[in-house]
């Protein structure tokens, strides 16, 4: 018997205060309490016994070996022979009673036969990898494949060079499992000196640099006798330098003169060339540094070369830059990287009258991100696509810009009522982009409820086969309320647009609002006759203005497009039913036909900042489009309404600039020919590129055995 844990013995002198406390104490049922007294002392001496780590050994005749053979690089091809010879000759000695399993190991280790009592040894097809020596993992692997029957025994054939794991803590763990361990150091000639070796301990770079810039690049070798190797430098593919150099025994240390190429991620791979004799191992003989090389500063100019009314938004903002030495690069929308890695690459991001629904959501968070975090800049360029009439509402981008998109200001906003006509068809139940048709329409109508003012009336229509007022029309006292009816809609039964539309009239003809608006979304089709007419009459008579949003490819696109020019409306296709949300705010903010002002006005300048740096006056503009500054932004111009024109803000690492005019002959006609144009511009856009931003960040790769720890 063995005990693994004999301190918990001590718990036996526990048993004599249960005995007291236990002992009978009735005369009628002695008997039956002394009994249940007895099975209690059996188990609280049996728990005690567990705890102790009680164990019976029996003998056995029976054994087990797990032979563990190294495979890696280190051991000598003779030496490996060898130890193959061993096993076999082992094999052919045991007794009947006894087993052999077989484990090859190098970095990391792998069964090659299981626990078997055949004496044959079958060529090895097992092939682990061989650029390390993990010792403790094959001791770990070959505990489990022992039987809890047979004696144990684990012989080891190795040369012993572990180069990760924790050997000396897996043979412990093995002892303690009862396990007998022989070593059996195996070398090809055991009288042969050691053979000589060459390699490389360390290349270090620096990790940012300029594009030109003279820099060393730090390269420490080893070598166990003196030699002399060739040394070659890679950037890339290109040679960038070779010399031979002359080494000492022990560790040597050289600086190697070396010029940063172009801007991008720069991997220098540093190589050495042994003379024949002088190395043994050819795995070592490589390793690499890496540098982020910075050129100038690059800008992604997102947005339309001819914008929706033919208006050219970019050649004369991007010329601008360019002849400032800002390099641009310019994309649609759809060019807009949603991964940190591609918007990295820029200093700074300009947004030029870009429409929330053209920029996915990964997109926008991305974008977000790149700022907030990245300590990337953001310029957001107005017109008639963006901000509020673009659907930036209660998206990424309007957390990240410095001014919110709603008007403040409730006098300068005429009572609006809208209706929104909602298709509910069992159609609307698919999913897509992760979400169902039906909830992204249900975010839609609750960002319009948040959009709205108190003394604004809205109303939601359902329809399927028939039409309901979900949302009854109402003014807006009590959102909450409004909100909740919204999120009962469910998907389900066909598609009638006219029953949907009709609804809506009965209650919006009579109503008494300046502005009468109807949003219709459907994602199926249904017959045409009566509609257009239907809303041909509303216009006409009542000037109820009409949009609609075809919500994927197959809803009726061409009754839809007609309905909105009928209707004096706007169409919307939403080929991604994600952008919705985003064509309704848009929707609801064009209904109110108060956030495109177009008047003449000279901005005036009401706090100092260094993208007005040397401007003294600025010249007139033509429009903007209405925002309200948030507390903590900075406003630097504003119209004649007090609307901010120009306005920025620290946001996260990183900086935004809000520019609610355009940059274009629209509003911008006579800022286009100004002398002080590019330099505007120049300085808008180099005051959100945050030079040296990521200088001080430094990151550490420490490795422990098979574990690897980053830090930053």
């Amino acid at each position: 018997m063995t005990l693994s844990s004999p301190w918990f013995l001590l718990l036996v002198f526990l048993l004599p205060f249960f005995l007291y406390v236990g002992w009978p104490t009735h005369g009628a049922s002695r008997g039956r309490e002394f009994t249940g007294l007895a099975v209690r002392l059996i188990i609280a001496l049996a728990i005690i016994l567990s705890l102790a780590g009680l164990e019976v050994v029996q003998p056995t005749n029976e054994l087990a070996v797990v032979f563990l053979i190294d495979a890696s690089d280190s051991v000598p091809q003779l030496a490996k022979v060898y130890s193959v010879s061993y096993v076999r000759h082992a094999l052919e000695a045991m007794k009947p009673t006894d087993r052999a399993a077989i484990v090859v190991f190098g970095g990391d280790a792998l069964v090659e036969r299981p626990m078997s009592s055949s004496r044959d040894l079958d060529t090895f097809t097992s092939i682990p990898r061989t650029l390390e020596t993990d010792i403790a993992e094959a001791i770990r692997l070959g505990l489990a494949l022992f039987p809890v029957d047979a004696a144990k025994r684990m012989v080891i054939l190795s040369d012993g060079a572990a180069t990760t794991g924790d050997a000396e803590e897996a043979a412990r763990l093995a002892a303690a499992s009862g396990v007998q361990i022989v070593v059996v150091p195996f070398l090809a000639d055991p009288s042969a000196a050691v053979a000589p070796e060459v390699l490389i301990s360390g290349v270090s770079a620096p990790p940012h640099l300029r594009e030109g810039e003279s820099f060393g690049l730090e390269v420490t070798l080893q070598a166990t006798r003196a030699a002399s190797v060739g040394l070659r430098v890679f950037a890339g593919s290109q040679v960038v330098a070779e010399q031979t150099v002359q080494l000492k025994e022990g560790e040597n240390n050289f600086t190697l003169p070396l010029k940063a190429g172009a801007s991008g991620f720069a991997a220098y791979r540093v190589q050495i060339v042994p003379q024949a004799g002088d190395d043994g191992f050819y795995q070592n003989n490589e390793l690499a540094a890496f540098s982020q090389i910075k050129g100038p500063p690059r800008v992604l100019a997102v947005g339309e070369a001819q914008g929706r009314d033919g208006v050219d938004e970019l050649t004369a903002l991007t010329s601008a830059l360019k002849a400032s030495g800002i390099a641009v690069d310019v994309v649609r929308s759809a060019g807009l990287p949603s991964e940190l890695a591609a918007l990295s690459e820029y200093a700074s991001v300009l947004l030029v009258d870009v429409p929330a629904r053209d920029l996915t959501p990964r997109q926008m968070t991305a974008l977000q991100t790149y700022v907030r975090d990245l300590g990337g800049g953001l310029v957001a360029v107005g017109g008639p696509s963006s901000y509020g009439v673009g659907g930036y509402f209660k998206t990424p981008l309007e957390e990240t810009l410095p001014v919110e998109m709603q008007i403040k200001d409730e006098l300068r906003r005429p009572r609006l009522t809208l209706v929104l006509v909602l298709d509910k068809s069992g159609s609307m139940s698919e999913v897509s982009g992760g979400a169902a048709k039906i909830e992204l329409a249900k975010e839609a109508a609750i960002r319009s409820v948040e959009l709205l003012n108190p003394g604004d009336r809205l109303g939601v229509v359902g329809f399927d086969d028939s039409a309901f007022w979900l949302v009854p029309l109402q003014t807006i006292d009590d959102p909450t309320e409004i909100v909740n009816r919204i999120g009962t809609l469910r998907a389900d039964g066909g598609t009638d647009i006219l029953a949907g539309v009709r609804a809506a009239a009965e209650q919006l003809e009579p109503d008494s609002a300046t502005l009468k608006h109807i949003v219709l979304m459907t994602d199926g089709q249904a017959s045409p006759v009566g509609i257009p007419d239907l809303v041909r009459e509303m216009h006409d008579q009542y000037g109820i203005t009409f949009s609609t949003v075809a919500m994927g490819t197959d809803a009726d696109t061409t009754l839809l497009r007609q309905l909105a020019t009928v209707g004096d409306g706007r169409y919307h296709f939403a080929a991604d039913p994600a952008s919705v949300p985003s064509i309704f705010t848009e929707e609801t903010t064009l209904a109110t036909r108060a956030y495109i002002i177009e008047e003449d006005f000279f901005p005036e300048k009401v706090s100092f900042s260094p993208i007005l740096s040397g401007i003294d006056a600025v010249p007139k503009l033509l429009g903007y489009v209405g925002t309200t500054s948030k507390d903590t932004a900075q406003t630097i111009l504003i119209s004649a309404k007090k609307d901010p024109i120009l306005a920025a803000w620290q946001y996260g690492l990183g900086r935004s600039v809000a520019w609610t005019s355009d940059a274009t002959g629209r509003w911008a006609k006579n800022w286009v020919g100004w002398d002080n144009f590019p330099r505007f511009w120049t300085q808008a856009v180099r005051w959100t590129i945050n030079e040296g931003s990521q200088d001080n960040v430094a990151a550490t790769v420490t490795r422990d055995g098979e574990n690897a720890t980053i830090m930053v």
